[in-house]
């Protein structure tokens, strides 16, 4: 029994027939859609495992099951971490821990996992899924599929719902199984075919499973009959406490009674559903569960009004009841043989506007707009009280009624509602009027109660000033009817007896600050002081320059000893002044509020000049001058030479600076030995100059090419020389193959070239010549193609389309290579001719290697590419011609053209009758 999941499973991804196996491909469809899978994900991680299910046969099942088994786990273990933090993920672990339960209490490690109840069953009591519930998840699925179908074609116009119809097509509810685990409730009723579960863990254990037979009972050893059917979960476990308790001995919390295979039953569901007819399912499952295994209503379904019948009786389910947890004396449970109907839904009325949920909802003809807004949600928080409409059709004609929604709530007016009513709850959206708003120098500013600052003095007591306020006035603006804003200037309440002033509705108090009518202007210390700053003072404040410079943090060291104040005049900011202070002597000179103090660098008057030196050795340098510096030293600071240096070519450029005559340059070549020490002497440096170190000419390390493909020794070859050529390469790999293609590509990395298009005929038998025979660079990658003798011709225009069987490309055939002729040939004899609207001149054919030659054009004729093995034809369509076929043509009007033909003909005859005539004429004279 431990392959029945791996079968199940591999029956279902090869997607085997339902007619051969219904019952088993149901089941692992349940199977894949519990765990929260798809096929098509499990097929791609099969193959990433190395499994391809496409090729294992049934008699191999038995060695898969291990590894398909992990896998699926392992897949199934992704998905719940990652739906972990969402409501879905925590739905998912609520039902595990709940078949983690249930498990406890009915065998040895159920785990909630139904990949083991399918592995273990048989072996360890525990039932598997039964054909009638594989059938039932079957349709279930269909239904499903129908149901999307069917909301298309009755959904109304509008495109919105019923209030509840979401609810079975949401994955919230689902089809409980027998073999889920899942606890069944106090409530549950108990009858024949169901498995109890009796656990005793006190001085006496025991673990007892047993169905309930047709009478009723069960029948533990040791102790009579119990009998059980009718009875709920809870009663059940009063009758067998009490009927055990004579035959063990156990605490009243040491038994624990619970249901381990809970009966099937068949419901019949007809009526405004996606899917009608008969379904078989667990007992488990309620009325809605029934539902949802039916698809759920249809659009215009009926939740209010459903009707159960069992037994000649029918009660009415009412959805809303329970979904509002209104419904406390109707039971939604099923029994054997139950029959549903869904009849059409009567009223459907909408509401919308200022409630929770506005939507549509189904009402009974006993409840009113109070109910409608209940099962809305209730009013928003903006909801307008005065007011509520409804528009409805009498007679044919639309209509509006208006009520008083506060009356409406309290109950004192009921208003009744009728088939397609539309009930608009309007949101308030009177703006905020009686207030009073402050802003300014204030601690609080913002908007205030009218009602309890109506007086400037109590708004600006609530506000709280500001120390920096000024007290002499505030402004008022006070915006009138017509949105114009007055500005009043209001004495300061309060202050030297000044009265109050009373404020109106939406007024605007300015409180002024006296910062912002201070006359103050910076004073500024830049340059080489520690921490230079920028500070208002006011116009009648000043500072010396000593203590300027002390409060920047003092001067720094390499300060030059003349500074500048640029003065600006307060009055006239475009006039500058510029002061020079020495700043030994004028440390008392003072600075007015506008002025800058600029320090400057004393290096910035100072030429030292620089030394640099660059080329082949291992760190360039660029060094401030210094008369002891040589060429020795410079050396060795720029980490002496790199491989490949010229010693004896070390070139000093110098700058000749004049004050008075052009600038001039000098280059002086030197030669140094092995501890960089200048031949021949010393040598002096100067300020600015410039020492290049050269490399040892064409130097360059172990430069390399790769040829590949159909040469006898293909792979890497070192180039002994910056002027090597392909050619000799060819020659160093032991030379072409027989199979070996003359059009060839040559990989070049140097500045990104790519693809090089080369001809290896013409390269071995240039002579050396460049251009047919190139010269290689380090890094270019050779590879020669096997020659291939095939032709292939592209279908644009030409008429293979019409006359020749297009291969498996559709738009391009393949043919065997003819021999040396044109492109125009291989269009003729293999793709139909030319179109009638193809571009001639526009033929090309492409080489192996890339290179393309195209059609040339002497005088009047076309002088076609020849085609090589390999080679591809290609053309393009004459747009003017496309045009031209696609215009409309004009009727020819033959007798038209007859009648001109034969006056023509006419008007010839006639003078060739004259001209004989004359000649005539002129013989006899």
């Amino acid at each position: 029994m431990k392959r029945i999941l791996t079968a199940i499973l591999c029956a279902c991804i090869c997607a085997m027939s339902l007619a051969q196996n219904a019952t088993i491909l149901s089941a692992a469809r349940s199977e894949l859609s519990k765990r929260g899978l798809t096929e098509a994900e499990v097929r791609e991680r099969l193959l990433e495992n190395g499994i391809d299910v496409d090729t294992i046969q049934p008699s191999e099942y038995a060695a898969y099951q291990d590894r398909v088994t992990a896998i699926l786990d392992q897949m199934q273990a992704e998905k719940d971490g990652k739906a972990g933090k969402g409501e879905s993920g925590t739905a998912r672990q609520a039902g595990t821990q709940t078949g983690t339960q249930a498990g406890t209490q009915a065998g040895p490690q159920t785990g909630g996992s139904q990949t083991w109840k399918l592995l273990n069953a048989g072996t360890s009591g525990i039932p598997v899924t039964t054909d009638e519930e594989a059938l039932a998840e079957q349709a279930l699925a269909d239904a499903t599929a129908a149901t999307d179908t069917m909301s298309v074609e009755v959904k109304p116009a509008d495109g919105s719902d019923i209030y509840g119809h979401a609810l079975f097509t949401s994955p919230s509810l689902d089809v409980f199984r027998t073999t889920d685990g899942a606890q069944a409730p106090d409530t549950y009723v108990l009858g024949e075919g169901d498995e109890v579960h009796i656990s005793i863990f006190g001085s006496s254990q025991t673990d007892i499973r047993q169905r309930i037979d047709a009478d009723g009972s069960i029948h533990p050893a040791g102790a009579g009959k119990i009998f059980l059917k009718g009875m709920t979960l809870a009663q059940a476990r009063e009758a067998i406490r009490s009927k055990l308790a004579g035959f063990y001995s156990f605490r009243p919390d040491q038994i624990a009674v619970t249901i381990a295979t809970a009966r099937t039953l068949s419901v019949n569901i007809y009526g405004e559903v996606a899917v009608q007819g008969g379904f078989t399912m667990s007992a488990l499952n309620t009325a809605f569960n029934a539902l949802v295994a039916a698809g759920g209503p249809t659009a215009i379904g009926s939740l209010r009004n459903i009707q159960r019948s069992r037994a000649g009786q029918t009660t009415r389910l009412d959805f809303y009841s329970y979904m509002t947890g209104a419904a406390s004396s109707v039971l939604y449970d099923l029994q054997n043989n139950d029959v549903l109907f869904v009849p059409v839904a009567e009223k459907i009325v909408r509401i919308e506007g200022a409630v929770a949920r506005p939507m549509r909802y189904e009402m009974l003809d006993s409840e009113t707009l109070v109910d409608l807004i209940r099962f809305a949600g209730g009013l928003t928080e903006d909801a307008y009280p005065e007011f509520v409409q409804v528009e409805r059709y009498e007679d044919g004609l639309k209509s509006l009624l208006e009520f008083n929604l506060r009356n409406v709530m309290s109950g004192s007016q009921k208003v009744g509602l009728v088939a397609g009513d539309i009930v608009r709850v309007r949101p308030s959206t009177q703006p905020l009027e009686n207030y009073v708003e402050i802003t300014g120098d204030v601690y609080y500013d913002g908007r205030y109660d009218l009602a309890r600052n109506g007086s400037l003095r109590a708004l600006i007591e609530s506000a709280k000033p500001r120390y920096t306020a000024r007290t002499e006035f505030v402004f008022v603006e006070r915006m009138h009817s017509d949105e114009t804003v007055e500005v009043l200037t209001v004495p300061f309440p309060g202050i030297n007896g000044n009265p109050d002033f009373a404020l109106q509705p939406r007024d605007l108090v300015r409180v002024l600050g006296q910062v912002d009518y201070r006359d103050v202007e910076d004073i500024t210390v830049s340059g080489r002081v520690r921490q230079p700053f920028s500070r208002p003072f006011g116009y009648d404040d000043w500072i010396t320059v000593g203590q300027a410079i002390e409060y920047a943090g003092g001067l720094m060291p390499t300060v030059y000893p003349v500074a500048f104040i640029f003065r600006k005049d307060l009055t006239n900011p475009e006039r500058m002044e510029y002061i020079s202070i020495n700043l030994n002597t004028d440390s008392d000179v003072r600075l007015q509020p506008g002025d800058e103090l600029r320090i400057y660098d004393n290096t910035t008057y100072t030429n030292i000049g620089e030394l640099r030196v660059s080329g082949a050795v291992k760190e360039p340098q660029a060094l401030t001058f210094d008369p002891g510096l040589t060429v020795h030293d410079l050396l060795v600071m720029a980490g002496g030479f790199t491989v490949g240096a010229a010693y004896n070519r070390v070139e000093v450029f110098r700058v000749n600076i004049s004050k008075t005559d052009q600038v001039s340059y000098n280059s002086i070549t030197l030669s140094v030995d092995e501890d960089y020490n200048v031949v021949g002497g010393d040598f002096q440096l100067q300020p600015y100059d410039h020492v290049v170190v050269r490399m040892t000419p064409n130097f360059g390390l172990s430069r390399s090419v790769e040829i590949n493909g159909r040469v006898r020794f293909p792979g890497t070859y070192v180039l002994e020389d910056s002027r090597t050529q392909l050619s000799k390469i060819i020659k160093m790999a032991g030379g072409l193959l027989d199979d070996a293609d003359p059009y060839a590509s040559l990989f070049r990395t140097y500045n990104n070239r790519g693809s090089v298009s080369v001809n290896l005929d013409k390269a071995m038998g240039s002579g050396s010549k460049v251009n047919q025979d190139p010269i290689l660079m380090d890094g270019d990658v050779i590879n020669v193609l096997r020659q291939e003798n095939t032709v292939t011709i592209y279908d644009a225009g030409t008429r293979m389309s019409q006359f020749v069987e297009v291969g498996v490309d559709n738009d391009r055939k393949h043919v065997v290579y003819q021999g040396v002729h044109s492109a125009a040939w291989y269009i003729r004899h293999f793709a139909g001719g030319f179109d009638k609207v193809a571009d001639r001149n526009s033929v090309t054919v492409t080489m192996p290697n890339g290179q393309v030659e195209g059609t040339r054009r002497i005088l009047f004729f076309r002088n076609y590419p020849g085609v090589t093995p390999g080679s591809t034809i290609a053309l393009r369509n004459d747009p003017d011609k496309e045009r031209e076929l696609l215009e409309p043509k004009e009727k020819v009007d033959w007798d038209q053209v007859y009648s001109r033909v034969i006056t023509s003909i006419t008007s010839i005859s006639t003078i060739v009758l004259l001209i004989e005539n004359l000649k005539r004429n002129n013989n006899n004279n």
